[in-house]
């Protein structure tokens, strides 16, 4: 759902389907956001229509916080979706530069493309932040992609590849954001002690 009516996706919506439930979800979102108060934040499940929906939010933002405002990381050339949602991310400019183009990794066992970005503080200091969704629990596979039993869900054995496919494409995130100095947030659909969690622990 759009502000002022109409609906806009690539493959097929998700979210409001109205214009109350809309308000009433963007009216929370931004509230978080602003209580954040953060420099960089990863947004997950963002509508997937270009920057339309992520920018919305950013104009939103900004009319609470004033000061100090914030804009939209570029996207990728290549884009950080694939169906109705994407990942995306904002940050502030008044506190940050960014180093280095934005990066998207669309390896095919990403359940959607990783997104990453090189920034620098006014100190100089640099790190990178790279922002996952991995394979959500839902709708069993087959195989090792079945319940095993374990307590770790449906689709493991994808967010186990799709973590060792992070730590693959690490060295690049490194090399376009020149820091050794990474931050992985997102939405990894496991918890701590589970195998994909484990992975990252064990690197």
């Amino acid at each position: 759902f759009l502000p002022g009516g109409g609906t806009t996706c690539l493959v097929e919506c998700r979210g409001a389907n109205n214009a109350a439930e809309f308000a009433r979800q963007r009216t929370k979102i931004l509230a978080m956001l602003s209580g954040m108060n953060a420099d960089v934040v990863g947004l997950m499940e963002i509508q997937n229509n270009g920057n339309f929906a992520a920018q919305n939010l950013v104009d939103g933002l900004n009319v609470l916080l004033g000061a100090n405002p914030s804009a939209l990381v570029p996207m990728p050339p290549a884009g950080t979706g694939t169906d109705a949602i994407r990942v995306a991310m904002i940050y502030k400019p008044a506190k940050l530069g960014l180093v280095g183009a934005s990066m998207s990794d669309t390896h095919t066992v990403n359940s959607r493309p990783t997104f990453a970005q090189g920034f620098v503080a006014a100190n100089g200091e640099k790190f990178a932040v790279m922002v996952n969704h991995l394979k959500s629990k839902g709708s069993c596979g087959s195989g090792l992609n079945a319940d095993q039993g374990d307590l770790q869900g449906c689709h493991n054995q994808t967010r186990k590849e799709q973590a060792q496919r992070l730590l693959a494409w690490l060295p690049t995130v490194k090399a376009t954001a020149q820091t050794e100095d990474v931050i992985l947030i997102g939405d990894m659909n496991a918890y701590a002690r589970e195998e994909p969690l484990r992975t990252f622990e064990a690197a």
